[in-house]
C-alpha cells in the first residue's frame, strides 16, 4: 500500500500511532501475573531461604521455579502459531529460544529433584540447550533489524565484528573476574570457570542486541505486550550477564544469597514475556499488527564497532597469546586464552580480506552504471575534469559528445521497461563500439549518454559521433523501426574552458538537435546554437507545447479536494529542496519542480466520487485510482516534457517492486521518480483529514524510515531526512500552502 495515496487513510507504514488501535491493543490488566510472580517467587524464596529438606519441599520450590518458564514457552509458542506476517518470524524464533530454555531449566530440575548426580553429557545437555536457546533469541531479535538493506559482505563484517566482541568479553572476563576468583576459591573448578565466562558472554550479546533493536523507539510509541516481551528478554540477557555471580554464590560461597537473586531474575524476565505473550493473544481478532511496527533499525555499514573493534582485536592477540604461552595458571584457561587469541588472529585476517573485497565493490558501484555496466555520471565529471587539466597542461584539444535517445519514453510504452532496459543496454554497447580505445563512454541518467574524447579535434569528435549514429541504427527494434538520437558536441578550447561550462555547451548542442527535427549532429556554435539554461529551455517548452495549460490542469486537479488543494505546491518545493541536498544540477532541479507540480495530473480522469471517498477505498476504485500515473504520462505527451514522463509514470512504485503501474524495482525506478515518491508521502502524512489529525515532523519521518527498503530508496531517504532534519521544516501546509519561500521560512 502507497504512502502517497493521499485522502484514504493510506500513509507510509500504517502508523502504529492510530490512537484507536493503541487503545483496543491496550486491555490487560497485569494485576493476576503480578500475583503469579508473588507467589512463584515467594515459595521459592521461601522454602529455599528455611533450607526445607525432602521430596516434597523440593517439588514444590522447583514447580515455583519452572512455572514461568513453561508459561513463557507455551504462551509464546500459542502467539506463533496465531500471529502472521513479519510479527509471526519474530515469535518463531523467539519461542523455540524459549522452549529450549523452559526444557533446559525443567531437565536441571527433574535432576536436582531425583538427585541425580551430574556428570559428563548429562551435565553438558543443558549448557548446549542453553547456547543453543541464546542463539534462536539473538536471531528473532535481529530480525527486528533491517539487515536486508546491506550486502552480503557488509553482513558478514557485521557477524564477524560481534564474533570478536564476544571473544574479547571471555577473554576479558576470565582476566577480570573468574581467575581472581579462582585464586580465593581453591575448590573452584577451571572448566566451569570457562563455562561460566561463556555464559555471561551469551547474555551479554543477548542484552546488547535487545537494547539496540529497541532503542531508538521512543516509550510512548511501544504498546503494552512490546513492553512486556523487550523488557522481560532484557531482564533474562542481564541476568545470564551476570551468571559468574550465580556461580559464585551457587558452588563457591553459598553463604551469599547471590545464586538466588539470580534465579529471582529470570523468574521475573520470563513472566512478563508471558505476561507480553498473553497480552498479545488478548488482542487476537482486533487486527493489530505488533512487533511489525517496531522500528526496523537500519545497521550503518560503518558503525562504531566496526572502526574500534579491528583495533582491539590486534591490541588483544598478543595479549592473550602473552598469557596462553606463560604457564602461569590452570591449562583450561591457558587453553581459553590461546583460543581467544587464535581465533581473533583467524577473524582478523577474514575481516581484512572481506574488506579488500567491500573497498573493490563499492569503487564499481561508484563508477559504474548499474544496468549498462559503462560508467556512470559520477565518474563521466570526475574524468571529464581530469581530462581536462590534462588538456590545459599540455596544450591539447578534448571534446565531449552528448548522445540522447529520441522518443525513449514511447519506446517504452510500445515495448515495456523490461525491453526499454535491454535497448539502453544494447545502446551502450553499441556506443563503446562506435568509440576509439582512448575514449570514455559513460551513462549519464534515463536515456542520456556522453562520452569524453581526448585529444580530438571537433572533426574527429564528430566522426565518433557519426559512428555512434550510424551504429545506433543497426540495432534491430522489429516493427518500431530504426533507433535514432539526437547528438551535441562542444569542445576545449574553442567552445569552453571550464568543465561546467563545457558540458552545458555540448547540452545546449544536443537540445539544439532535438528541437530542430531530431536524428541529427550539432556541433556548437556560439552564433547558430543558443547554450539554453535551465530557466531558457522551460520557456520554449512553454512556447512549444500547452505546458501552461497543463499547469492550469494541474491546480484544478488539487483544487478539486480542499483538503489537497496545495498539494503539488508542496511536494514541489521539497522535491527542488531534496534535489539541493543531493547536488543535483540546476537544470534537473528545475525538471524535477516541473515533475512535481504535475505529478497528480492524471487524476483529472479519476472520478469525483472516489477522489473525494473519505475512508478505504474498494479493490475495483483502487484499480481505478492507480491509473492516474499512466493517464498523466499520457496528457503530458503532448507537451515534448521528454524527461518528465517517466518521473510522473512511475512515481507510485515502489523499492520493493510492489508499486504501480509496472512494478519496477530498485535503481529500475528513475530516480527522479523515487525523490517524487518520497515527497509525495512526506506531504500526504503531514497533511490532516477529516479522519485523521496529520503526523508531526518527526512521527512522518519515522515512518519513512520504516519503509526504507520496501517503499522508499534507503539513500534517497536518508537524504531527505537529514534535509529536513537541518532546515526543521514543520507540516507543510502551515509554512509553503501560502505565500512565500519555505526555503526562506525554515531558516
Amino acid at each position: 500500500m502507497n504512502a502517497s495515496e493521499k485522502g484514504h487513510g493510506m500513509e507510509a507504514c500504517e502508523p502504529d500511532g492510530i490512537p484507536g488501535v493503541i487503545a483496543a491493543a491496550r486491555i490487560q490488566p497485569m494485576t493476576p501475573i503480578a500475583v503469579l510472580w508473588v507467589v512463584c517467587v515467594a515459595v521459592y524464596t521461601l522454602i529455599k531461604g528455611i533450607g526445607g529438606q525432602g521430596l516434597v519441599y523440593e517439588v514444590l520450590k522447583q514447580t515455583a521455579y519452572l512455572v514461568p518458564f513453561i508459561a513463557a514457552a507455551i504462551s509464546s509458542v500459542w502467539v506463533c502459531v496465531v500471529s502472521t506476517g513479519r510479527e509471526r518470524r519474530f515469535w518463531q524464533a523467539l519461542s523455540t529460544g524459549i522452549v529450549l530454555i523452559a526444557l533446559a531449566e525443567t531437565y536441571m530440575s527433574v535432576q536436582v529433584v531425583f538427585g541425580f548426580e551430574m556428570t559428563g553429557g548429562l551435565l553438558m545437555l543443558p549448557v548446549i540447550l542453553t547456547f543453543v536457546s541464546s542463539a534462536f533469541v539473538l536471531v528473532g531479535l535481529f530480525r527486528l533489524t533491517d539487515f536486508r538493506t546491506l550486502s552480503g559482505t557488509v553482513r558478514l563484517r557485521h557477524l564477524i565484528d560481534t564474533t570478536g566482541l564476544g571473544l574479547l568479553l571471555l577473554g576479558f572476563e576470565l582476566i577480570a573476574l573468574l581467575v581472581p576468583l579462582s585464586r580465593s576459591y581453591a575448590h573452584a573448578n577451571p572448566s566451569e570457570l570457562v563455562a561460566a565466562a561463556c555464559f555471561s558472554v551469551t547474555g551479554a550479546l543477548l542484552l546488547g542486541a535487545t537494547v539496540v533493536n529497541f532503542a531508538s523507539r521512543s516509550w510512548s510509541r511501544w504498546l503494552v505486550c512490546e513492553r512486556h516481551v523487550v523488557i522481560g528478554m532484557g531482564i533474562y540477557a542481564f541476568a545470564t550477564a551476570i551468571w559468574p555471580l550465580w556461580y559464585l554464590g551457587a558452588v563457591l560461597d553459598p553463604r551469599l544469597p547471590l545464586d538466588t537473586l539470580i534465579e529471582v531474575l529470570w523468574m521475573s524476565g520470563m513472566l512478563l514475556v508471558f505476561g507480553g505473550a498473553f497480552t498479545r493473544l488478548r488482542s487476537v481478532g482486533m487486527d493489530v499488527p505488533l512487533f511489525r511496527a517496531v522500528p526496523r533499525m537500519r545497521p550503518l555499514r560503518h558503525s562504531a564497532i566496526s572502526v574500534t573493534g579491528p583495533v582491539l582485536f590486534v591490541i588483544s592477540i598478543p595479549v592473550f597469546g602473552y598469557l596462553a604461552i606463560s604457564g602461569n595458571g590452570d591449562p583450561v584457561v591457558l587453553t581459553t586464552y590461546a583460543f581467544v587469541s587464535l581465533s581473533l588472529t583467524v577473524l582478523v585476517a577474514l575481516r581484512s580480506g572481506i574488506s579488500a573485497v567491500e573497498n573493490e565493490s563499492l569503487s564499481a558501484r561508484a563508477e559504474n552504471d548499474p544496468l549498462t555496466e559503462i560508467f556512470g555520471h559520477r565518474y563521466f565529471q570526475e574524468r571529464l575534469q581530469l581530462e581536462l587539466d590534462l588538456a590545459q597542461r599540455h596544450g591539447d584539444a578534448l571534446s565531449i559528445v552528448v548522445v540522447d535517445i529520441d522518443d525513449f519514453s514511447r519506446l517504452n510504452g510500445v515495448f515495456g521497461h523490461s525491453h526499454g532496459d535491454e535497448v539502453l543496454r544494447s545502446v551502450a554497447i553499441a556506443i563503446q563500439g562506435a568509440c576509439r580505445v582512448s575514449d570514455v563512454a559513460c551513462r549519464l541518467g534515463a536515456d542520456e549518454f556522453a562520452v569524453v574524447v581526448p585529444e580530438a579535434s571537433v572533426a574527429e569528435a564528430e566522426a565518433v559521433g557519426m559512428r555512434i549514429r550510424a551504429t545506433l541504427r543497426d540495432i534491430n527494434l522489429g516493427e518500431y523501426g530504426a533507433l535514432t538520437a539526437s547528438i551535441g558536441i562542444a569542445s576545449f578550447p574553442g567552445d569552453a574552458h571550464s568543465r561546467e561550462d563545457l558540458f552545458h555547451k555540448a547540452n545546449g548542442a544536443l537540445y539544439w538537435a532535438k528541437y530542430h527535427g531530431k536524428d541529427r549532429i550539432v556541433v556548437f556554435d556560439e552564433s547558430v546554437v543558443e547554450s539554453l539554461s535551465a530557466q531558457e529551455r522551460i520557456s520554449k517548452l512553454e512556447e512549444q507545447s500547452h505546458l501552461a495549460t497543463v499547469r492550469a490542469l494541474a491546480a484544478a486537479v488539487d483544487a478539486r479536494d480542499p483538503l489537497t488543494q496545495f498539494h503539488s505546491r508542496n511536494v514541489a518545493v521539497l522535491a527542488v529542496m531534496a534535489a539541493e541536498e543531493m547536488e543535483l544540477g540546476a537544470d534537473k532541479q528545475s525538471l524535477i519542480e516541473i515533475a512535481a507540480l504535475l505529478h497528480d495530473i492524471g487524476k483529472i480522469g479519476i472520478s469525483d466520487r472516489v477522489l473525494r471517498k473519505r475512508g478505504p477505498l474498494t479493490d475495483a476504485e483502487m484499480r481505478h485510482i492507480r491509473e492516474h500515473p499512466g493517464l498523466g504520462e499520457k496528457i503530458l505527451e503532448s507537451t515534448q516534457l521528454v524527461e518528465v514522463l517517466p518521473w510522473v509514470r512511475h512515481h507510485h512504485e515502489r523499492w520493493d517492486g510492489t508499486g504501480y503501474p509496472d512494478g519496477l524495482a530498485g535503481d529500475d525506478i528513475p530516480l527522479e521518480a523515487r525523490l517524487l515518491c518520497i515527497c509525495d508521502a512526506y506531504d500526504a502524512m503531514t497533511t490532516g483529514r477529516p479522519y485523521r489529525t496529520s503526523l508531526s515532523s518527526s512521527a512522518a519521518l519515522q515512518e519513512l524510515d520504516l519503509c526504507i527498503g520496501t517503499q522508499f530508496d534507503p539513500d534517497m531517504t536518508e537524504a531527505f531526512i537529514r534535509m529536513v532534519g537541518r532546515r526543521r521544516l514543520l507540516r507543510p501546509e502551515t509554512h509553503y500552502a501560502h505565500e512565500g519561500s519555505v526555503a526562506a521560512e525554515a531558516g
